[in-house]
This record gives C-alpha cells, sequence and structure tokens, in this order.
C-alpha cells in the first residue's frame, strides 16, 4: 500500500500559474495538459488567487457565463 509520501513524490513539486487575464478556457486546457485541478492565479510574480475546477462548475457553468470570454 502507498503512503502519503510516496503519492507526493509521485506528484511531483511542480505548480502551474496564470495571469489574471487568461480565460477560463485556457486556464482549463492548461488543468488538462498538466492533469491538475487547480491554478495559481499570479500577477508580476505575487499570489492573486487560485482557480479550480470547482469554480469553473459553480461561477461559470452553473450561472451560463462562456469559458472563451470570461477571465479566471
Amino acid at each position: 500500500m502507498a503512503t502519503v509520501q510516496n503519492i507526493l513524490d509521485e506528484k511531483g513539486g511542480n505548480v502551474f500559474s496564470v495571469p489574471p487575464d487568461t480565460s477560463v478556457y485556457h486556464a482549463l486546457e492548461l488543468m488538462v495538459e498538466k492533469n491538475v485541478s487547480s491554478l495559481l492565479i499570479t500577477e508580476n510574480g505575487k499570489l492573486a488567487g487560485i482557480f479550480t475546477e470547482r469554480d469553473y462548475a459553480r461561477k461559470v457553468v452553473l450561472k451560463g457565463k462562456s469559458s472563451k470570454e470570461t477571465l479566471v
């Protein structure tokens, strides 16, 4: 059985981020490409927020917004 440390070691330490002017669509493409469920939003090298699959479901899909026109 795998330990938590084994899982963390396999996952790696990569963190992916996008600027706040990124479309939700582009963010989702990156999330699929990198096989992650969230992205950090950074501006001028500083953390500005986080975008998650849950955000997409609740704030875009359920509100009928366009993922190509909505920014993270």
